[in-house]
């Protein structure tokens, strides 16, 4: 998925962040939820779904066919010694190993940002999902600020690859998607960022310690904002 997966790996993150590695957990994927009302046993796709904490709660609390994808090998394997039975595969975001329209939908949580050619990347979901598919993205943006595409090339993978909203849905357009909410949810990016600095005494010690080289803001003097948005497949 391009940029290092490394950080979610790290024991610094997750021991604040639980199985479901990102800000909020799982609150903004049954906020998509009870948006998009899936039929159940609707065929969905969690794309970079790390230990699948989000495949199982899908699949267990929705009675959805859930399968996940991630390209971390020791995430997957974790996921498997926990649910030997939830079907996790190994590959690239931007080269799903799917058949056209095949999806109901497709959740990227925490991916998008990582991915370093997100137009590829939605490109190739655009394909596997069915005609009036959803696709429920949640990740980072540039809020605040001037942006540089050039990132550090040591920062942490979401923040690296945060960009403006315009840009976003711009880049939903052109894949032929049709967006049909946007909300800001920065206040659970500061909730994360609250506990960390609790668990680790400052948010540089918790860079430090998840092996991090540079972190804290967007390349550019922008601030990080985290957003949820869903869409819908045209064309």
């Amino acid at each position: 998925m391009g940029r290092s997966s490394h950080l979610y790996e790290s024991p610094a993150l997750r021991a604040v962040t639980g199985p479901a590695i990102r800000p909020g957990g799982l609150a903004l994927t049954e906020r998509a939820l009870a948006l998009c009302r899936l039929p159940m046993d609707a065929l969905v796709l969690d794309v970079g779904c790390g230990s699948g904490a989000t495949v199982a709660h899908l699949r267990h609390c929705h009675g959805l066919r859930a399968i996940g994808l991630d390209l971390s090998p020791t995430l997957l394997a974790e996921g498997r010694r926990l649910d030997a039975a939830l079907p996790l595969l190994q590959a690239r975001a931007e080269r799903l190993p799917l058949r056209d329209a095949r999806l109901t939908a497709i959740f990227s949580e925490c991916l998008l940002s990582l991915v370093a050619d997100p137009a590829a990347a939605l490109a190739d979901w655009h394909r596997v999902l069915a005609a009036d598919g959803f696709l429920v993205v949640s990740d980072l943006y540039a809020r605040a600020g001037r942006w540089a595409q050039q990132a550090c090339a040591s920062a942490p993978g979401c923040l690296a690859g945060a960009v403006p909203r315009d840009l976003l849905l711009a880049r939903m357009q052109a894949a032929g998607f049709d967006v049909l909410l946007w909300e800001d949810h920065t206040p659970l990016l500061k909730q994360l960022a609250a506990r960390l600095v609790w668990a680790h005494g400052s948010l540089a010690a918790f860079w430090q310690a998840a092996g991090a080289g540079c972190g804290g803001g967007i390349p550019g003097g922008g601030r990080p904002g985290y957003y949820l948005m869903v869409a819908r497949k045209t064309g």
